[in-house]
């Protein structure tokens, strides 16, 4: 599947950013977006490799490579790669459906790029300042009509989120792609609107979402999670996930000036539970914006370490819709 808001850094070491907001007692970790660099570790030397002296007497020819051969085959790659529009891009949804993934993009970032391809939609977004990640896949099935090539179109999400907005959730809403124009045409029951894409490479990359053990997971309905949300809210601006081994239980925990506030998810609240001894903060902010967006009687599936990213799984649209958001936690300073 498929979680502007920025990704986290691949390992929880990473170079942190430090907040503004509190930047005495932690700071957050960041998503690495930018993996197109590697350095070698300090004081690390490689040997000089003495050249063999050549041999007057024989000499190996050089074997011939063929120029054209390998030409082709650069030329046959970047065919491959997608840079442009689709050709053809026409779709009919429910308008639930795509307002709640369109919602869901929208709780961290401004504009995103849509990968379209025949067999759905793909998103992957980090917000600005490098702390939350979205991924999100809107399968062909989730539509009532598909039929598309593959292509990238960039989209102001916040302007899509307002057209959407006319449209109740039973509502079809049928979109194209117009390409003597460049816009993306809505219609919604009988009104047309008319949106210019952005230039997708204005937009910030793509990252990779990182590799990580992330030991204690549990998944329980998206209600359970909204309380600890709004009981945390009331003390903090952090929120910490703790998982207790001894205990098979989960605490949603927050820590004020002067309050202190603490949800155990009874076993009769799981779906499902792996329990590990771990727990991780993380700003507030972010876990409220992200929560918002959950569907109405979702199951969540949420796995994190200590001090590590956490990591929520969602589906919708009986299932034809998936979503993976990532926040980086917040590490703790003595």
């Amino acid at each position: 599947m498929s979680t502007n808001t920025e990704t986290q850094s691949e390992t929880p070491d990473a170079q942190p950013v430090t907040t503004p907001a509190d930047a005495s007692s932690d700071v957050e970790s960041e998503i690495d977006v930018d993996d197109a660099t590697t350095t070698e570790p300090a004081g690390e030397t490689h040997p000089e490799v003495e050249p063999e002296p050549e041999s007057e007497s024989e000499s190996e020819p050089e074997p011939e490579v063929d120029g054209d051969e390998d030409a082709e085959e650069d030329t046959e790659e970047d065919a491959d790669i997608v840079t442009g529009p689709p050709r053809q891009f026409q779709a009919a949804i429910t308008g639930g459906d795509i307002k709640d993934f369109v919602g869901t993009l929208r709780a961290i970032v401004d504009e995103a790029k849509f990968n379209i391809g025949p067999d759905g939609i793909q998103v992957r977004a980090v917000d600005p300042a490098n702390v939350a990640m979205d991924d999100g896949v809107l399968s062909a099935g989730a539509f009532e009509s598909y039929d598309a090539s593959e292509g990238i179109l960039g989209l102001n999400l916040e302007r899509l989120e307002e057209v959407l907005k006319l449209a109740n959730r039973g509502d079809l809403v049928e979109l194209s792609f117009n390409t003597n124009t460049f816009k993306l045409v809505i219609h919604i029951d009988g009104i047309e609107f008319t949106i210019a894409c952005i230039d997708p490479d204005s937009i910030r990359m793509e990252p990779e979402i990182p590799d990580m053990d992330l030991p204690a997971s549990f998944t329980v309905d998206e209600v359970q999670i909204s309380r600890g949300v709004k009981a945390a809210d009331m003390v903090s601006d952090h929120i910490q996930l703790r998982c207790d081994e001894t205990e098979q239980a989960v605490f949603i925990e927050a820590e004020g000036d002067t309050d202190d506030v603490c949800l155990e998810l009874t076993e009769e609240e799981y779906i499902a539970i792996t329990a590990v001894d771990a727990e991780a903060l993380f700003s507030l902010d972010y876990v409220k914006d992200i929560s918002r967006k959950f569907p109405k009687g979702a199951e969540i599936s949420i796995t994190f370490g200590t001090d590590f990213p956490m990591m929520i799984e969602y589906e919708f649209a009986d299932g034809e819709c998936e979503i993976l958001s990532m926040i980086a936690p917040r590490i703790r300073s003595d």
